[in-house]
């Protein structure tokens, strides 16, 4: 079942859910045309996720601010991210985004985890050679 949660700092205007999308809310926006101002109706939408390189995705919360989904989810269902903490993809996956899927956990684990998983290779590795 999917849950909405506020965006952190965003609160009425954006949501992020446990599945790891994101929304716009309705909302009232000013406007001036031919020197006569008003008001118009914006209804919310779904937000369509870009990509990094890396993997992971973003979306533009507001002008000129875009977020990585990841971190919106864990912070609107767990709280703010703890000192020297960073959020972590279990299955490894960059672009699963679910709440399911994401931890805050340090950098030592997050490369701990890659080994694991053989997403990183040591210098020994022919890549590094």
């Amino acid at each position: 079942m999917e849950l909405w949660k506020p965006v952190l700092n965003f609160e009425g205007r954006y949501e992020v859910s446990n599945l790891g999308r994101v929304r716009s809310l309705d909302h009232i926006v000013r406007i001036v045309r031919h020197g006569v101002e008003g008001t118009r109706l914006v209804k919310g939408r779904l937000l369509k996720p870009g990509s990094y390189k890396s993997g992971h995705v973003s979306v533009a919360i507001g002008k000129n601010n875009s977020r990585l989904v990841h971190q919106l989810v864990l912070e609107s269902f767990v709280g703010a991210r703890p000192e020297n903490m960073e959020c972590l993809h279990l299955n490894h996956n960059p672009k699963d985004n679910r709440l399911a899927n994401l931890k805050y956990g340090t950098r030592q684990e997050n490369i701990q985890m890659d080994y694991a998983a053989n997403r990183r290779r040591g210098w020994g590795h022919k890549a590094y050679a």
